[in-house]
């Protein structure tokens, strides 16, 4: 088969490594031609030495972040399929923007558009609350329009897709941790902590609005009310300017990395107690799978989509309030069992995950039946 593998709209945050962790695996797949669309982030991070002659890259030139940019995406990508003639599109993420004349499967993980409960909707302005309503309308229309099937990373955002698009194909492929995970050799130990015997609180995550980390130096001054003495300190991966309310009194308890590339991520766990997520919205965020590889203790929201990911594998708090996560937070750091008890619990929990191998499996199962259903052999 001949398939196009397209990340032309992956730009930024967790679909980096998740795509790239995907086609990593798919070198090992020789019985197709796999013809990729490469985002100029992605394309940054590949190494196109490495894949085998059944691979064919191209760099997207146009992007989507504006309706003129849209169109000369969709024809760029259009004049691209003519010249390939694809069996099958994935596109990793969407939406895609883009209809192609294959059958087109998509990836999904726009939270924001299934879960209306969410207490993000509560933290958000009138105005982001309208530009998000904006947004929704198009990029749903995108998935309704431009695409044959769907693969989301939990049973239960499968479920709400399906309410919200009925009659559209919807597969279940767990998410998982980079396979660099699994490879200490190729791990790099650029970023080192200042030493320090303070419990650390590890965050690797873009400073979306819907991950809730503005909440942090509240949570710093509740702490130090609260616990005086409590040695602590929250590790970002981003840079300080980008946290806003910061002031002399919190500094002293924040260190930013900066942006860090996924090789830099399991030393960072290794350097830290906790993995801290205060997130509102989610379907499935690769830190709890690797936070549960790295055996750290997992501090996140009581919302459903954390609780079905993480089980009992995970301390909980009110994502809203900075008493209750400071609590959490120090009883953590207080119970050297309970730390230990958790981690066991998310060996345990981890193994519910597919590996890397096995996730990319489940994706190229996915095209080739529903090519083989849509071209019967008779």
């Amino acid at each position: 088969m001949k398939i196009v593998i397209n990340t032309a709209t992956i730009r930024v945050g967790g679909g980096l490594p998740a795509a790239h962790s995907f086609l990593n695996e798919c070198r090992a797949s020789t019985g197709n031609t796999f013809h990729v669309f490469l985002s100029a982030k992605l394309a940054a991070m590949v190494d196109r030495t490495v894949f085998p002659a059944n691979f064919v890259f191209y760099d997207i030139r146009s992007g989507a972040a504006t309706i003129r940019g849209r169109r000369r995406l969709r024809k760029e990508l259009a004049a691209l399929e003519d010249r390939i003639g694809p069996d099958v599109v994935l596109t990793v993420f969407g939406p895609p923007y883009w209809r192609p004349r294959a059958r087109h499967i998509c990836g999904f993980a726009k939270a924001q558009y299934l879960y209306k409960y969410s207490p993000f909707f509560k933290i958000i302005s009138f105005k982001q609350a309208l530009l998000l309503k904006v947004k929704e309308h198009f990029h749903m229309n995108s998935f309704k329009n431009d695409c044959d099937a769907f693969i989301v990373e939990t049973d239960d955002v499968r479920k709400h897709l399906m309410n919200r698009l009925p009659g559209k194909e919807v597969h279940t492929v767990t998410n998982t941790c980079h396979q660099v995970f699994d490879d200490p050799a190729k791990w790099s130990y650029n970023i080192a902590l200042p030493a320090s015997g303070a419990f650390t609180l590890l965050t690797v995550a873009v400073n979306y609005i819907h991950k809730n980390l503005s909440i942090i130096p509240k949570v710093i001054e509740y702490l130090l009310v609260q616990y005086p003495g409590f040695s602590f300190r929250f590790v970002l991966t981003f840079n300080k300017e980008e946290l806003k309310g910061v002031t002399s009194l919190h500094a002293p308890y924040l260190h930013f990395t900066g942006k860090v590339n996924i090789a830099e991520c399991p030393p960072l766990y290794q350097q830290a107690d906790a993995m801290f997520l205060p997130t509102l919205l989610e379907c499935f965020s690769v830190s709890y799978a690797e936070a549960m590889k790295m055996d750290r203790v997992i501090l996140t929201s009581d919302l459903p989509f954390a609780r079905n990911i993480c089980a009992d594998a995970a301390l909980y708090f009110d994502p809203l309030s900075p008493g209750d996560i400071g609590d959490v937070i120090y009883k953590a750091a207080a119970d050297d069992g309970l730390r230990a008890q958790l981690t066991h619990n998310g060996r345990q929990q981890l193994s519910r995950f597919l590996s890397p191998k096995e996730k990319a499996a489940a994706y190229l199962k996915i095209i080739e039946t529903g090519y083989e259903t849509a071209h019967p052999v008779f």
